[in-house]
């Protein structure tokens, strides 16, 4: 009965635990990339512009940064440049 247990639990979990998730699959280029452009759109609103280019700027960079969130790119951060 155990090792009937054990094997119907290892053939519904196995399959989970090798299947990529979202997260897993993003690589560190496509963080390096987030992270970029969060820095690009910082230094377009340090230099300033008219308030429409400094909104729409604000704006792609929280879109960055929520991706770069949302991926858990965090995780890539000591690799990260």
């Amino acid at each position: 009965m155990k090792q009937t247990y054990a094997m119907l639990c290892l053939a519904v979990l196995l399959p989970l635990a090798s299947a990529p998730s979202s997260a897993q699959s993003i690589s560190l280029q496509q963080c390096q990339q987030y992270k970029d452009q969060v820095a690009r759109y910082t230094s377009l609103r340090r230099n300033g512009g008219s308030g429409k280019q400094m909104d729409a700027w604000k704006r792609s960079r929280r879109e960055s940064e929520k991706a770069y969130s949302d991926n858990y790119c965090w995780r890539y951060r000591r690799q990260l440049e």
